[in-house]
């Protein structure tokens, strides 16, 4: 008899990476259902996969109500593990029905700028916790920091596929990529270092540097661009799905995981390091905690978040770029493929709440 699994996550189906990935290699082993809003996006489909929706429409409580009264729903009739991204209030399910078993994940904890707001979001999570049979958290560091019990938790790391498998070409070239969130992540201080770095290489013509992602910050961006002369240069897309992203990985060489050095990023491990590095491509990442444990001198460079070090980091990887190979890169970071993170980790946590 297959077992079975029950995923309770608020965001639309295909829209966040992580649990794409979960049903994506679950689904062989498992019978898969998966609960969530209905925000308006293209709904997608997975062979296997049970998809039900939640309608997104009505202010904020009134849709907070009705997918908890959903998920209580599907929750009461379903035999098997029952898996819930965080969302406030989640405990209330475990509360409702204790003799269910289930587990809740934590992807992230509070990214708010003001301490204050930040504690108290975090004060809710690791509350939530306490009623569960058991909390998986994405990094150790993150564990650490809301002091879960070791005994009732485990890190679920994150993981990424290649988006691309070209070879790069690491000449006489320099086309930079960055691929997120625009809000509150200074990508005008990268825009800036790539200025100071073309100033100071004259003779290097070959550059482009492609800014996907979507956000406030937006016409800001576009209009330093125009001021600085680099319209010729610099591209901001806006927002591109995950699946159209192929072009500008087999495009690019060098990619950017740029992340405020802030203590709310610290332990936060990115996806787009994984992804740029399983790519094949250099990673000039900011030097994080997480992104510490990830760039090697074989897949990239670690810098502050400010457009001198940007600058700098941008002229290590061209002068040393004959010593950068795409497979050798690939690999440094093999164990990361989310196919690995779901064998080596989260099947064997479903399979230890079965016993």
């Amino acid at each position: 008899m297959r077992k079975k699994i029950l995923i309770i996550n608020k965001s639309q189906f295909g829209y966040l990476t992580d649990y794409y990935k979960y049903c994506e290699y679950l689904r062989d082993e498992f019978d898969v259902t998966y609960l969530c809003f209905d925000v308006g996006n293209k709904k997608l489909q997975m062979e296997n996969v049970n998809i039900k929706y939640v309608s997104n429409k009505g202010i904020k409580l009134i849709r907070g109500i009705r997918f908890v009264i959903n998920a209580f729903s599907q929750a009461l009739t379903f035999n098997g593990i029952i898996f819930i991204n965080y969302f406030e209030n989640c405990q209330l399910l475990k509360i409702l029905l204790p003799w269910k078993k289930m587990i809740l994940d934590i992807r992230s904890l509070s990214i708010n700028p003001n301490n204050k707001i930040r504690a108290i979001q975090n004060k809710k999570i690791k509350k939530a916790t306490k009623y569960f049979n058991f909390t998986t958290i994405i990094s150790e560091g993150l564990r650490k920091q809301i002091n879960l019990d070791i005994k009732k938790s485990e890190i679920l790391p994150l993981g990424a596929d290649a988006i691309s498998t070209t070879k790069k070409n690491f000449g006489n070239s320099i086309h930079l990529l960055y691929v997120g969130t625009l809000n509150g992540r200074n990508i005008n201080q990268t825009i800036e270092g790539l200025s100071i770095f073309m100033k100071r290489n004259p003779e290097i013509t070959n550059i482009s540097y492609h800014i996907v992602g979507d956000g406030k910050e937006l016409p800001e961006l576009k209009k330093i661009v125009s001021e600085i002369g680099l319209n010729n240069v610099i591209t901001l897309y806006g927002r591109i799905p995950h699946f159209e992203l192929q072009p500008f990985f087999d495009k690019c060489n060098i990619g950017g995981s740029y992340i405020p050095m802030t203590e709310y990023y610290a332990f936060q491990p990115p996806t787009k390091t994984f992804e740029y590095i399983l790519s094949g491509m250099v990673c000039i990442a900011t030097d994080t905690n997480e992104n510490r444990l990830l760039i090697s001198k074989e897949n990239g460079v670690l810098c502050e978040d400010n457009p001198e070090s940007f600058a700098n980091a941008l002229d290590y990887v061209y002068y040393n770029r004959q010593n950068y190979n795409s497979e050798t890169i690939r690999n440094s970071l093999k164990d990361y493929t989310w196919e690995n993170i779901v064998n080596k980790y989260l099947i064997p946590i479903l399979n230890k709440l079965e016993d």
